[in-house]
């Protein structure tokens, strides 16, 4: 594409760099065809798919074409999506996508969920993608998607909020790349299992002592408990298993 375009404060659009007319009708035209297009497609996935994730992953595969048709570089592609979303699509787009769209737009997202499988993506919601999509720590070791493909069910949205923050706490100043797959996946899934275990357990002391005040300090707590986990692994040169887990809970608990 070579130069993208934005909005000024009265509306008008303003090409970037210096452009002959016949560069400025090629953008026009791109823009154009943007927005005939990407309306049509998300109608047509949203008949077919709904809100759902293959939404997403469909309409991803559509804007990886994009990118190749208009040939837009690496580093053009968060104007891009700016552009989509500003000039072509009939969507609200309403989420704060922050500073860095490139890892927040929603059309990047779509894009980087089209690069996986189909077989992986159905394993999570999209929620759950746009919060391994946010957290770039926790996807810089992209074995993190085979270990998701493999995944024998769907995580609930409780266990992976509680998943994402406990790994993140784990990769803090960790090479992963120093671990064979299998240990690696083993990793994740006992992060994945101390979540489920704080939630059962939660939810049983809640209605142990539905009059307690410290279930109102349920996330300060959860992340007490956490800690509390790799603190007595390191400690005690354990495995994160349900022993641990019921002293770690103790602890956050008192």
């Amino acid at each position: 594409m070579g130069h993208i375009v934005s909005i000024d404060k009265e509306g008008h659009l303003v090409y970037e760099g210096l452009l002959s007319s016949k560069e400025k009708a090629t953008i026009d035209e791109i823009l154009d065809a943007l927005k005939e297009e990407i309306p049509q497609i998300e109608s047509d996935l949203n008949d077919k798919y709904g809100k759902s994730v293959l939404y997403k992953y469909y309409l991803g595969k559509f804007l990886a074409e994009q990118l190749k048709k208009y040939n837009i570089s690496i580093a053009e592609r968060r104007k891009f999506w700016d552009e989509i979303k500003t000039f072509a699509t009939n969507e609200k787009r309403v989420r704060n996508e922050g500073a860095n769209a490139e890892t927040r737009s929603f059309y990047g997202q779509c894009y980087n969920l089209a690069q996986l499988d189909e077989n992986t993506v159905i394993k999570l919601s999209w929620r759950q993608w746009q919060d391994i999509f946010d957290r770039v720590g926790n996807r810089e070791d992209k074995r993190i998607f085979q270990w998701i493909g493999r995944l024998s069910e769907k995580i609930r949205e409780d266990d992976w909020r509680e998943f994402e923050k406990g790994l993140h706490l784990y990769l803090k100043k960790k090479d992963t790349s120093v671990f064979t797959d299998d240990e690696l996946f083993k990793i994740y899934d006992s992060i994945l299992s101390m979540g489920k275990f704080w939630r059962i357990s939660f939810v049983a002391f809640s209605k142990e002592h539905p009059t307690s005040a410290k279930i109102k300090t349920k996330t300060r707590r959860s992340k007490k408990y956490q800690s509390e986990c790799f603190r007595l692994q390191r400690e005690l040169h354990a495995s994160l298993d349900e022993s641990l887990f019921s002293q770690a809970f103790e602890i956050a608990m008192r």
